[in-house]
């Protein structure tokens, strides 16, 4: 019988650690080859013994790591989310609050843009097999945002609507952008044009600009 390593030593930690890190690499190569099969046949026509054959890694792997096949499409929203708001690098209280939702925008813009086609694949088949508008992650993220900086909104103005709104016109233009052939518009341009559209009616008024309309 094989001793379970000490947790509470250095060898035991790096143990632990080395299979965390194999388990990652593991769950990671799953993913890639799913999302791989999805851009090149479509996600209803593959199957999870495919993308366990994609992975080098038996069908019940495919499972210990993604219970259902559309926990693939939540990963990738998940990972395309991180990486959007990972680069900013936190919370920007130096500048003014449409600016920061308009580097989110144009970062997940450009991550779509990047990668089109398998954009293209990955939100046909969220719109088929997930509810994107019934308490979608990203408008959790940018209820978070709006409510750090709840002080540049008018009075009485509720940042999870604001956050509602914003994710549902972000998925809304991307499912218009997305397609074979060329883009019917530039995603960057209209989701900025989205974030305009609706501060105009959140952003608090400075008084000196209200004495001087």
């Amino acid at each position: 019988m094989t001793a379970t390593p000490d947790r509470t030593t250095p060898a035991g930690t790096a143990v632990v650690g080395a299979r965390a890190r194999r388990r990652g690499q593991r769950r990671d190569r799953v993913f890639e080859a799913a999302v791989e099969l999805f851009v090149e046949q479509g996600y209803e026509a593959t199957t999870m013994e495919e993308i366990a054959g994609r992975a080098d890694v038996a069908r019940t792997s495919v499972f210990n790591y993604f219970e259902r096949k559309s926990a693939f499409l939540d990963e990738w929203s998940a990972r395309r989310r991180a990486q959007a708001f990972h680069a900013l690098g936190g919370p920007a209280p130096d500048i003014r609050l449409r600016d920061e939702l308009a580097r989110v925008m144009t970062e997940l813009a450009r991550l779509s843009d990047s990668s089109r086609r398998e954009t293209t694949a990955m939100i046909s088949a969220a719109v088929l097999a997930l509810d994107l508008l019934d308490d979608h992650p990203l408008t959790h993220e940018f209820t978070d945002l709006l409510e750090r900086r709840r002080a540049e909104l008018r009075p009485g103005v509720d940042p999870t609507l604001v956050g509602i709104t914003l994710a549902t016109g972000y998925f809304a233009l991307l499912r218009a952008w997305i397609g074979p052939g060329r883009a019917p518009f530039e995603l960057d341009r209209r989701l900025i044009e989205l974030v305009d559209l609706l501060l105009g009616g959140a952003v608090e008024v400075a008084s000196g600009a209200e004495a001087g309309s």
